[in-house]
């Protein structure tokens, strides 16, 4: 019995644990008629939380951040922003690191006219790339200065084979990872809401007393099980107009 107890008490001790999201409270958005519900645990890092108007009309121009620049493929609004601390073992004597959580709404350029509609697979897939490209890829060879057969500084999607597609709760979701050599690791999910507006779910893990890629540090196993266990309890339903879209881009996807 004493031995099955000090068992126990060493399993917790090595034990790494992040957010309690099963437990945590629902929090919903309404973007033009569309749901968003997703259980989000209590902010506990340091930047400020911030949180928009839950209820929001994705066709008013002036929501985005930014104004149109030709040489963009999107415009983006930050919707929230908050934080959990990732922890050594279950008794939380020592936080490991935090994982921020941002979710942005995306718009594509007027005229980016590279695709018809973020329903179909192909075309959502093809910004991504051509998003991923406009940032970590231009600040990938900006670090790379004029050696072209270096080794990249910044590894980031280069083809649709490195972009996820996954159905949670019923919807389709397309993931992928950017991260530099050192760690710095930025976990995104995209979700479609029209065709040309789509959710970005963002998560950085940030190391606290180790480094990112430290051996012991459990820091990129322990935020990818959050991630994961996060995006699990993600609803969508789509507003009538959109799924009547959406359904209609799939019967012609699937005729062609």
């Amino acid at each position: 019995m004493l031995m099955d107890w000090i068992d126990r008490f060493k399993s917790l001790k090595s034990n790494p644990v992040g957010p309690d999201i099963a437990n945590a409270s629902w929090t919903s958005f309404t973007l033009s008629g569309t749901e968003i519900r997703f259980k989000c645990p209590l902010h506990e890092i340091a930047s400020e939380l911030q949180a928009t108007s839950q209820t929001l009309d994705i066709y008013r121009d002036d929501l985005y951040e930014h104004p149109w620049n030709e040489a963009d493929i999107s415009m983006s609004a930050s919707l929230r922003h908050s934080g959990w601390k990732l922890w050594s073992n279950s008794f939380k004597e020592e936080p490991i690191g935090d994982l921020s959580f941002s979710i942005l709404l995306t718009k594509c350029h007027p005229n980016y006219r590279k695709i018809d509609s973020l329903f179909k697979p192909a075309d959502i897939q093809n910004w991504i790339l051509e998003y991923c490209d406009s940032g970590w890829g231009e600040l990938n060879r900006e670090l790379r200065g004029d050696d072209n057969d270096g080794m990249d500084i910044l590894t980031y999607p280069r083809s649709a084979g490195d972009i996820q597609r996954t159905s949670i709760n019923g919807q389709a979701w397309y993931s992928y990872s950017a991260q530099g050599i050192g760690g710095g690791k930025t976990i995104i999910w995209n979700f479609p809401i029209s065709d040309s507006h789509a959710l970005m779910f963002q998560f950085q893990p940030t190391p606290i007393t180790r480094n990112y890629n430290e051996p012991e540090n459990y820091l990129d196993d322990l935020a990818e099980k959050t991630v994961q266990e996060f995006m699990s309890h993600v609803h969508v339903k789509l507003s009538p107009d959109a799924q009547q879209r959406c359904d209609k881009v799939k019967s012609e996807n699937q005729a062609s």
